[in-house]
């Protein structure tokens, strides 16, 4: 029971920002327990606070493989994507965790780093002439 209060309190430190304490916590945490939320919140940490953007990814995609209806979970994999640059992944998970219910940090994260509109044609890249113009059609006679 202990284990589950200093796991709370170490996520909890982590979702708003103390990550360098939940990071001590949950270094601590991980030797007796391989939960989804203990890989997660430090993959997020070690992202943020050591920089170690290629574990914390292993250990955020591992997390959400095992429990892929927790949003909190992509809440974290959506941060950690965000903070080692790969702001299409961050966006994907915000979006699939989003669709696992209305998560408010997830609607913060999502609105501070600013929506883009789906592509038009999705098997095409983002960048794609096509895609481009059919997107600026389409908005210009408001049918996005």
């Amino acid at each position: 029971m202990k284990d589950q209060q200093r796991l709370e309190a170490a996520i909890k430190e982590a979702r708003t920002g103390s990550s360098l304490i939940a990071l001590i916590e949950l270094e601590k945490l991980v030797r007796t327990s391989n939960q989804p939320q203990v890989l997660a919140w430090l993959g997020f940490c070690l992202a943020k606070e050591k920089r170690d953007f290629s574990r914390a990814l292993v250990l955020c995609t591992s997390a959400v493989d095992t429990a892929p209806d927790d949003a909190d979970l992509y809440l974290a994999l959506g941060r950690t994507c965000r903070l080692s640059g790969r702001r299409y992944q961050a966006l994907s998970a915000l979006r699939k965790g989003l669709k696992m219910g209305r998560h408010e940090l997830i609607v913060k994260e999502l609105n501070a780093m600013g929506l883009r509109k789906e592509p038009v044609f999705g098997a095409l890249d983002r960048s794609n002439r096509l895609n481009v113009m059919a997107g600026r059609v389409m908005t210009r006679f408001n049918f996005r």
